[in-house]
């Protein structure tokens, strides 16, 4: 990733603290908290646990949607059988998927022979085929087992068309991608940025979209696909 360039950064630090009253400061030095709930949910739990809270909680968020949000725990040997079927299961329709390595790893060439694959070389062509794809594909990057989210993180041949504009979505959770919560999220997400990799767009979401901002009428698929189904890998 080219890095940017920071421009002006320490007038425009030093004019905050002017307004604030104090000095500039030289280094960020983090608050130390007298107690730390945050750490201690789902503390000591194993993946496989972690894979169950996902579960259940994405069973939470079904209810919640009416059923729009499937959840399943599967292992490799069955996830091209499984999206197959969810590739088919509300119909059958043109589908998107992600330009990744680990489709051809895990055994889904066939499966998504017929799928457009998202090329960034492309440009608006990626946009147009997303928004009339039936079904689009991706593979979580980290979840989330508190709230049964996966997350997308901005990278080449993930273009976020094709996760907001599919009608239907099908999301691969590697086991091993599983966290507690938004805590050890974001710890892993700060261990990336020490690394130099700072993402353009990270996005978690927990479900299919929807929303009451009009009139307060319930409507599914606004700003993303109508139904999600979670494909939750014990053995990835």
């Amino acid at each position: 990733m080219i890095k940017g360039q920071i421009l002006n950064r320490e007038s425009f630090i030093s004019n905050l603290s002017n307004i604030l009253g104090r000095e500039m400061p030289k280094e960020v030095v983090h608050p130390e908290l007298s107690s730390k709930p945050q750490l201690e949910i789902y503390k000591g739990f194993t993946q496989a646990q972690l894979a169950e809270e996902f579960h259940k909680n994405a069973q939470v968020n079904k209810a919640g949607s009416g059923g729009k949000i499937d959840s399943l725990i599967i292992e490799k040997k069955d996830l091209a059988k499984t999206v197959a079927e969810k590739l088919v299961e509300h119909g059958t329709g043109p589908i998107v998927a992600w330009n990744d390595e680990r489709f051809a790893e895990w055994g889904l060439n066939d499966v998504l022979k017929d799928a457009y694959v998202w090329t960034d070389e492309k440009g608006r062509e990626n946009v147009d085929k997303a928004l009339n794809a039936s079904y689009g594909v991706c593979i979580s990057d980290l979840s989330l087992a508190e709230t049964a989210s996966y997350t997308v993180i901005d990278k080449l041949g993930k273009g976020r068309s094709s996760n907001f504009l599919p009608l239907n979505y099908v999301c691969i959770v590697p086991q091993s991608t599983i966290v507690p919560r938004l805590t050890q999220g974001m710890q892993k997400l700060h261990e990336m940025s020490k690394e130099g990799i700072n993402p353009a767009a990270i996005n978690f979401i927990c479900g299919s979209s929807s929303s009451s901002d009009i009139e307060l009428n319930k409507v599914w698929g606004v700003h993303g696909p109508v139904r999600l189904s979670y494909l939750i890998v014990s053995d990835l």
